[in-house]
């Protein structure tokens, strides 16, 4: 069994998707599936980005701003 996520949709969608995908790289199913895999790929790398600006995000707090806690004079530095 793998972790891959199960599709929601009816079989019947997906056929009818998939033949449009196939369809639209002139009945070719080996392009329609490089096409894929390089969308895959960009779609991959953009979450790695999101994922890293997050966690950034959440760790360091926010680039260029300083935090007062609680009316103290003494600002908190970031990143020391």
């Amino acid at each position: 069994m793998t972790d891959q996520v199960q599709p929601t949709c009816d079989t019947e969608q997906m056929e009818a998707d998939v033949t449009a995908m196939i369809e639209s790289y002139g009945g070719n199913p080996r392009t329609a599936i490089k096409a894929l895999l390089g969308e895959q790929h960009i779609q991959e790398q953009r979450i790695e980005r999101l994922a890293a600006a997050l966690s950034f995000g959440y760790v360091r707090g926010r680039i260029g701003v300083t935090p007062v806690r609680g009316g103290s004079s003494h600002p908190e530095t970031i990143g020391s």
